[in-house]
């Protein structure tokens, strides 16, 4: 195992793909651990972080555009990923939830309102938001009957028929994950009842746990992979390449993840903090 005092090196972030920390925002550098729900909380496998990265990414700024939220107020980065770990910026996260519910926002994360030109903008901002409702809950309408489309079509394709190429790829792309997780989120931010667990969250987290299945143990038996379990630690990309190449590579990459990853199972990690976040080596609980 990794020792935990390597993780905080920065020679140890240097898998791009599945980095042992993000670089935070510039401007807005707070980022928090439990805004996505106990779906998404705990330590994201490389395969479900190279998934969702890119669709969390757009429906959490699709819902700040058709809010008609300040573009000058939205972070560069809505996600990133540290010690395996999601996390989801805490000044934007903050902004959409309180203009959903109608509250004043923590001052830490929010500035206050300004005068001037730039406190007419903000005026100006509060006038879109109402105008913008409308438009946001029928897009959010339509993410349901896309998302729900999405599944089914998934749900009736039979993986083991599949060519192993296809099933490399997975059987929900970005698009669909994007409408599949935009529902959701709306009813995150707003603090619905039952948001916690999402039930189209879980069918496309199942689909794609479901396929790589079947794909890790194709890749089992052609000497590829060591074990069939061991696809989860490939991102989408590199399954597709291994498919094509059989190479001593992927095992080193892949034993190299697993033992970072054991690794982070030992971390406390503050739910919310600025820039990187401060571990523990140890659990306390």
């Amino acid at each position: 195992m990794v020792p935990a005092e390597a993780l905080l090196e920065p020679e140890s972030g240097s898998d791009w793909a599945y980095p042992t920390t993000s670089a935070p925002d510039p401007v807005y550098p707070c980022q928090i651990f439990d805004a996505l729900g106990v779906q998404l909380s705990g330590i994201a496998t490389p395969a479900m972080w190279s998934r969702l990265e890119a669709p969390l990414e757009r429906a959490i700024d699709e819902i700040w555009r058709r809010l008609g939220l300040l573009a000058r107020s939205r972070p560069s980065r809505w996600v990133t990923l540290h010690y395996g770990r999601i996390a989801v910026n805490a000044h934007g996260w903050e902004r959409l939830r309180t203009q959903l519910e109608g509250i004043q926002p923590d001052p830490a994360l929010v500035e206050p309102q300004t005068g001037g030109l730039q406190g007419f903008s903000e005026l100006w901002e509060q006038v879109r938001i109402v105008l913008c409702r409308r438009q946001l809950r029928a897009r959010l309408h339509r993410a349901e009957e896309l998302g729900a489309q999405g599944l089914r079509r998934a749900a009736a394709r039979d993986p083991s028929e599949l060519d192993t190429a296809e099933l490399a790829r997975g059987p929900l792309d970005e698009p669909t994950w994007t409408e599949i997780l935009l529902p959701g989120l709306r009813r995150r931010l707003a603090g619905e009842a039952g948001a916690e667990r999402d039930p189209r969250l879980g069918a496309g987290i199942a689909l794609e746990q479901r396929h790589a299945a079947e794909l890790g143990r194709r890749l089992a038996e052609a000497g590829i992979l060591s074990r069939a379990a061991d696809v989860a630690y490939l991102m989408v990309p590199e399954r597709i390449q291994a498919v094509h190449e059989n190479s001593d590579y992927w095992p080193k990459r892949i034993s190299s993840r697993l033992e970072r990853i054991e690794s982070f199972m030992d971390l406390d990690l503050p739910g919310q903090f600025w820039g990187r976040p401060r571990v523990d080596t140890e659990k306390t609980g």
